[in-house]
């Protein structure tokens, strides 16, 4: 273990460990608590991980550590003590969690034992996907349905290192959520390709469903297999932290994160999405998407759902959700519609056009005029509505500029 990489580590634990242990914190966790169980209308101000605005930040070549696997920590503290700067809802834990190692590739849409060519587009987040592996019913036969199998010499050795390391300075918690539990719809994207799945929903609608129906049996099993051995737990990564439920995952009803402790799939968060099926109508969705996955759902705790699609249509199939809780309300949405349907039921996930409020310059007046507009509009129907800034990739290599978006939104929610 090379001995300067462990002092960059444990220098940068003691600072996130303080952090966590400021009482604003305690504070967030009161407020997300009630605001997630339907029991107050305060507004939660949140920013999710900005995506590509990191490489604005900071660079590889700023990172001290040698070990690779040291890296991704190093990395992910100077993330969060960064993040504690900007002054929102989002709640540092005195913790990290440590991802097991997979035997085989980790379920999810490229790992159905077909090829596709995948082009990243250089300098950006976007991909151009070649041909479709699966173009007729005869192409299913060469999927091969994936399942997580964890490596546990090589995840106990990752954990020990971690723990070996930093342990002593703050907690190291193992993560055994399954991948590919869920994502039927970028699933099926891939396997057909993007626009062609468009047309085999009206041309091979039957090869549509079969494939439905077999990647979400394989979601199920991997999800009840998970279940019976154990594997979820309070501390998880969608409990804490990260973009997988898009906001604090405190609330009334379910184990808190802390000290780590095995729960069921009845007491889990679970979060999904279908931003392939935008421009696919409600009908459509509901038949070759939600219908498929809703017992998935059904199976977890609370359901947190969307992400940069419109649903404002497709609203009324949602709430069939049995226990679904978050909705989002992204900028293409119609925020009047939503807010009718969705009153004081659900949490509103609002998410103001990143575009608008931090990347392409900084406009004050502008800022207030959008969150006036929806303050407005959601509580007058007494929503319960966070302000949720996502999907940015720059802010101009303004340091400050998040803290300063916050500090204007709050003069006007607060």
């Amino acid at each position: 273990m090379l001995k300067n990489d462990v002092q960059v580590l444990r220098e940068l634990a003691k600072q996130t460990a303080e952090e966590a242990a400021r009482g604003v914190h305690n504070e967030r966790r009161s407020l997300w608590r009630d605001f997630n169980s339907l029991r107050t209308t305060r507004v939660p101000v949140y920013i999710l991980d900005p995506q590509g605005m990191w490489r604005e930040v900071f660079s590889e070549k700023e990172l001290k550590c040698e070990d690779a696997l040291f890296r991704v920590y190093e990395n992910w503290m100077r993330l969060q003590l960064y993040h504690a700067t900007f002054g929102d809802d989002y709640i540092i834990e005195p913790w990290v969690t440590v991802r097991p190692v997979y035997q085989s590739p980790r379920p999810d849409w490229q790992t159905w034992g077909v090829h596709m060519d995948i082009e990243r587009i250089k300098d950006t987040l976007a991909y151009h996907l070649g041909e479709a592996p699966v173009k007729t019913p005869g192409d299913i036969a060469k999927l091969a349905p994936p399942f997580p199998i964890i490596d546990k010499e090589k995840s106990e050795a990752d954990f020990e290192k971690i723990q070996d390391a930093i342990g002593g300075v703050i907690g190291v918690i193992p993560d055994n959520f399954p991948p590919g539990a869920v994502g039927l719809s970028y699933t099926l994207a891939w396997m057909l390709e993007p626009e062609q799945m468009l047309y085999q929903l009206h041309d091979r609608p039957e090869m549509v469903h079969q494939l439905s129906k077999m990647i979400t049996d394989n979601s199920m099993k991997i999800c009840l297999d998970a279940d019976e051995k154990g594997l979820f737990s309070n501390c998880d990564h969608t409990f804490h932290a990260n973009p997988l439920i898009q906001a604090m995952p405190y609330c009334h009803e379910l184990p808190e994160p802390g000290e780590r402790r095995i729960v069921p799939m009845s007491q889990h968060w679970i979060y999904a999405c279908s931003q392939e099926f935008e421009c696919v109508g409600p009908e459509m969705y509901e038949e070759f998407v939600l219908s498929y996955e809703r017992p998935i759902y059904e199976k977890f705790g609370l359901t947190s759902y969307g992400c940069c699609e419109n649903l404002t249509k497709k609203i009324p199939y949602l709430k069939k959700i049995k226990n679904l809780r978050r909705v989002a309300v992204t900028p293409w949405a119609d925020d009047e519609e939503c807010a009718e349907q969705l009153g004081r039921d659900y949490v509103v996930s609002w998410r103001p056009n990143p575009a608008e409020m931090v990347m392409q310059g900084f406009d004050e007046d502008r800022i207030k005029t959008v969150v006036k507009r929806a303050k407005r509009i959601y509580e007058s129907r007494g929503c319960h509505w966070e302000i949720n800034l996502k999907d940015f990739i720059s802010v101009e290599r303004d340091r400050d500029r998040l803290r300063k978006w916050v500090e204007i939104v709050r003069s006007v929610v607060d």
